[in-house]
């Protein structure tokens, strides 16, 4: 049986009202297990998802290649940590930031990808609330591409699966 499994963001996980989880059986889409599975919270990870999702959807319709050039500006070389302490200049290939995101959840990395796809970081984010929609997350609304809190970004523990399943129809990349 194959299951695939979801967690929101909780500010106090020893707190079990804030703890937020969701188990689903991916054949049949069976809940296993759920808490607070419908409560909003920020969407954390769910949101470096969603971002590579579109980077795979872009390179899929030929907008780009894994060794397209995506640049780093000053507003992507100044995020939070995690990141790869890119300098505002510098350049990486989609092949890289994909790597970046997926294994160092590079926060530079992340808006970096948004300015390249969607022209900025704001612009992008709401391509990401249309593509939420469009997959069944009626609830979801992103504001950045990394998931550094924003008090307007939140999703449900319901809502990740659909992103994890979706993310998995580029194969190929």
């Amino acid at each position: 049986m194959g299951t695939l499994c979801a967690f929101a963001g909780t500010s106090a996980p020893a707190q079990a009202a804030k703890y937020a989880a969701i188990v689903i059986e991916e054949n049949s889409g069976r809940v296993l297990f759920a808490r607070n599975a419908d409560s909003l919270r920020y969407p954390a990870s769910l949101t470096k998802i969603m971002t590579l999702y579109l980077l795979f959807e872009d390179i899929a319709a030929g907008h780009l290649t894994l060794k397209s050039r995506i640049p780093v500006s000053k507003v992507a070389a100044g995020r939070s940590p995690s990141k790869l302490y890119l300098k505002p200049g510098q350049s990486i290939s989609a092949e890289q930031a994909i790597y970046a995101l997926v294994t160092k959840s590079a926060n530079d990395v992340a808006t970096a990808v948004a300015e390249k796809l969607g022209g900025s970081e704001r612009a992008f984010a709401k391509r990401m609330t249309r593509k939420a929609r469009a997959l069944g997350m009626s609830r979801t609304t992103f504001r950045n591409a990394s998931g550094l809190p924003h008090s307007k970004q939140r999703s449900t523990a319901r809502e990740g699966p659909p992103c994890h399943r979706h993310a998995a129809d580029f194969p190929n990349i």
